[in-house]
């Protein structure tokens, strides 16, 4: 590759890099593992890149949206859901919701990554995030904030990627099966287009099943089936999981203190028992816990 060439592929890489993390600050450097706070605040609808992932990572979303492709494989990204990353791996994002998605990146060395996560070929670089690991995740976050001792963040990481490992391990024997037919890359596509529209915010998850399935073009039973038959989970579970993703973020950043009312309305709860008996059923905690786990302070 010659100069010119050279400083071409730096560019693409640090643009795709850049559009990737936004405003990126180190949270957590424990146990040879750096976890890194990623503010997207790029406005690129259109995919960007390619770039080329430098180190093995783990990342996990925590707020808004994004579409990642990885060595070709396209993801569409939300709280409910994270993506591996190899060095070399060649990366394209857009963010056809716009700007202000927010995930952290957990770093590891070779030896960390294959220890959890050893036999990629052919797997989906996607993975889901139940409730309980979402706010394993957050805590680790709300530790490292309040100035909790190495100790305690070096096993709260380690717990965090045993579940993450958990959840690969999972889709990893899905993966196994037949190879997809046309019918199963349509099925993923529908997927895709829901998650999309269940992504722009409290509004869209506030429509019906007949609503829903009219915006996406299909029959409320056929999106209802195909969305299980591809994802593993109900509408119903998927919907409940982003809406309370919202809940979590807003009392991470402050919000809940004495308006737990106020979200479980903004949220499309039926009010604030079903607010608590949902958070109690994903995360195993009230929400009036989950503050206490999510605060700065010790």
């Amino acid at each position: 590759m010659d100069g010119d060439e050279r400083t071409i592929a730096e560019l693409l890489r640090s643009e795709v890099v850049r559009e990737r993390r936004g405003a990126l600050r180190q949270r957590v450097h424990s146990a040879g593992i750096r976890l890194q706070d990623i503010l997207c605040c790029e406005d690129r609808r259109g995919f960007v890149g390619p770039g080329y992932a430098d180190e093995y990572s783990v990342v996990l979303v925590r707020a808004g949206s994004f579409v990642q492709r990885i060595e070709g494989e396209e993801l569409f990204l939300d709280p409910t859901g994270g993506y591996l990353l190899r060095p070399g791996d060649e990366l394209r994002v857009a963010h056809p919701l716009g700007p202000g998605d927010r995930s952290s990146e957990l770093r590891l060395s070779e030896k960390a990554f294959a220890d959890r996560f050893d036999d990629m070929a052919g797997v989906s670089r996607g993975f889901h995030v139940d409730g309980v690991t979402d706010l394993r995740h957050r805590a680790l976050l709300s530790a490292a904030r309040r100035g909790a001792e190495p100790f305690e963040l070096a096993e709260r990481l380690h717990r965090l990627l045993d579940a993450v490992a958990a959840s690969v391990d999972s889709r990893r024997a899905e993966d196994r099966g037949p190879a997809r037919q046309a019918t199963a890359r349509v099925h993923a596509g529908l997927v895709r287009d829901v998650r999309a529209v269940l992504a722009t915010g409290p509004v869209a998850l506030g429509l019906t099943l007949e609503e829903l399935a009219q915006v996406v073009g299909v029959s409320p039973h056929h999106l209802s089936r195909v969305f299980h038959a591809v994802t593993g989970r109900t509408l119903t579970r998927y919907r409940n999981e982003l809406r309370l993703r919202g809940v979590l973020h807003a009392i991470e950043g402050g919000a809940g203190a004495g308006g737990l009312r106020a979200l479980a309305y903004e949220y499309g709860f039926a009010d604030q028992a079903h607010l608590t008996r949902m958070c109690r059923s994903h995360t195993g905690h009230v929400p009036s816990a989950v503050r206490r786990l999510l605060a700065d302070r010790a």
